[in-house]
């Protein structure tokens, strides 16, 4: 209940704050800045909640293509106000159906990050060991809807491809990284999974994100590994990507769909990455 009043506070006070910030930015050189919102598994009960929320966000906000964000992040293109960039993290056959039902309708694309052992789980079993042992999913959750919680096949990122969004790797078996002291565990979970893809779509995989994506999830050699693989590299930290911060140090906004609408746009937009400042700056240094 706490929870929820505060988040409604928040929702209630994010727009004449954000208006307020958004003029000022506005009347410096660099105006436009991208905000990379993360989701996950997209149960069906919580469709038309995303629906809306997407509606709703791209009322306020355009949403940049993947290629466009490169451009951006190169220099190639000017922002002239925020965007934001949409990704999904951990293969859930549930993006697949969001992208068929809710995506291409509102013409909007993404990144899917694939961690590869959840893909090559061939059964049920396999993936249910997968999903209890790897991404961690809340036990009460899980238990309730895992018989609809499955991974999506080479099949259906082939299709992805197709309907013009973008596959990138999050490790094999999307393991907390700063916890791998084995270099060859490291190149195992970082490198290989790109390679993994590239073998099952036959294209160049230039996007990577980490697991779990806190800054205490990130190490300086796990970062140095995959800057050495991919040329685009994506945390969980929170905060806007501005023009000239390192393609190694992208930062992103974890929603729940769950979360009113009203606060899942205050946070979309950065509404809670004050707090990070000192992540952000721990994250540029591990890149320099």
């Amino acid at each position: 209940m706490l929870k929820k009043n505060i988040q409604k506070l928040l929702g209630l006070l994010a727009s004449p704050f954000m208006k307020i910030e958004k003029n000022i930015r506005e009347r410096s050189e660099n105006a436009g800045q991208v905000f990379v919102p993360i989701f996950h598994d997209v149960p069906k009960h919580e469709i038309g909640r995303f629906r809306e929320l997407l509606i709703h966000l791209q009322k306020k906000y355009d949403f940049l293509d993947p290629e466009d964000f490169i451009s951006f992040m190169k220099g190639n293109i000017d922002l002239n106000k925020d965007h934001l960039l949409l990704t999904f993290d951990d293969a859930f056959k549930s993006n697949y159906r969001v992208a068929q039902e809710i995506l291409n309708p509102l013409q909007i694309k993404a990144i899917f990050f694939i961690p590869t052992g959840f893909i090559d789980s061939r059964n049920p079993e396999a993936q249910e060991l997968y999903i209890r042992k790897n991404l961690c999913l809340d036990k009460s959750v899980f238990n309730s809807c895992f018989n609809e919680i499955e991974s999506m096949t080479v099949e259906n990122l082939s299709d992805l491809i197709n309907m013009g969004h973008t596959i990138g790797a999050h490790t094999k078996s999307h393991l907390r990284l700063s916890e791998m002291l084995d270099d060859k565990v490291l190149e195992e979970e970082i490198v290989s999974s790109g390679d993994r893809i590239e073998e099952f779509l036959g294209l160049r995989v230039k996007h990577f994100a980490y697991p779990f994506g806190d800054i205490g999830s990130i190490s300086q050699k796990a970062s140095e590994i995959a800057r050495g693989r991919y040329e685009y590299i994506y945390s969980g930290v929170r905060g806007p990507n501005k023009l000239g911060i390192s393609p190694g140090a992208i930062r992103r906004e974890a929603l729940n769909i769950s979360d009113g609408i009203k606060y899942n746009t205050f946070v979309a937009a950065g509404g809670l990455s004050c707090y990070y400042w000192k992540a952000r700056k721990q994250l540029d240094v591990m890149v320099q």
